[in-house]
C-alpha cells in the first residue's frame, strides 16, 4: 500500500531577481541557494506531519512562505496564509522555525536576495498565490513610490 502524499506539498519556487543579479549575489553559486529552499521545505513538511498525526489536518489551504538574504548571514522569513487560516500559535511556532532553519545551509551573499514558496496543505487554495506577501505589498503602496525588491523594500521590512 502506497503512503498518502505529505500534507504540505511544494507547489513552485519564485525567484524576485534575474540570474545575472543572482549569479553576482551568489558566489558560490545557487547549489546553496537550493540547499536553503530544500531545508526551509524539509521544515514546512516535517511541521505538518507532525501537526496533522493524529489530529485532523486544518484544511485545504496555501502557505507562500517569502525568505530574504543579507550579507553576513542574516536571514528572514514571512509567512502567508492563502485562502484558509491557520491558529495564530501554529502559524507564530512554522514562523519561528523556518527563521531559525537552515543556518548551516544559508548561502552566504554578497546583496540582499529574495524568493518565494508556495506550498499547498491538502489540494491547495482555491484561490492563486499573491506574488509577494501581505507585508511587502502594504510596505511598497505605502511608500508611495516605487520600491525595488528586494534592495529598495528590505530596508523598511528587514532592518539590520
Amino acid at each position: 500500500m502506497t503512503p498518502p502524499p505529505p500534507y504540505f506539498q511544494l507547489g513552485a519556487a519564485r525567484l524576485y531577481q534575474p540570474d545575472a543579479e543572482l549569479n553576482e549575489r551568489l558566489p558560490a553559486g545557487t547549489a546553496e541557494l537550493s540547499a536553503y529552499i530544500k531545508t526551509l521545505v524539509w521544515v514546512c513538511t516535517e511541521f505538518f506531519n507532525y501537526y496533522t498525526q493524529p489530529a485532523p489536518a486544518f484544511g485545504s489551504l496555501g502557505l507562500l512562505v517569502a525568505a530574504g538574504l543579507k550579507p553576513g548571514g542574516q536571514a528572514r522569513v514571512w509567512v502567508d496564509v492563502v485562502d484558509g487560516t491557520l491558529p495564530a500559535d501554529v502559524h507564530d511556532a512554522l514562523t519561528e522555525l523556518l527563521n531559525g532553519a537552515g543556518s548551516d545551509v544559508r548561502p552566504q551573499v554578497t546583496g540582499p536576495v529574495a524568493f518565494a514558496l508556495e506550498g499547498r496543505l491538502g489540494v491547495g487554495p482555491a484561490i492563486p498565490f499573491p506574488e509577494v506577501p501581505a507585508l511587502w505589498q502594504s510596505t511598497a503602496a505605502q511608500s508611495h513610490q516605487a520600491l525595488r525588491l528586494p534592495d529598495d523594500l528590505f530596508p523598511h521590512i528587514f532592518p539590520d
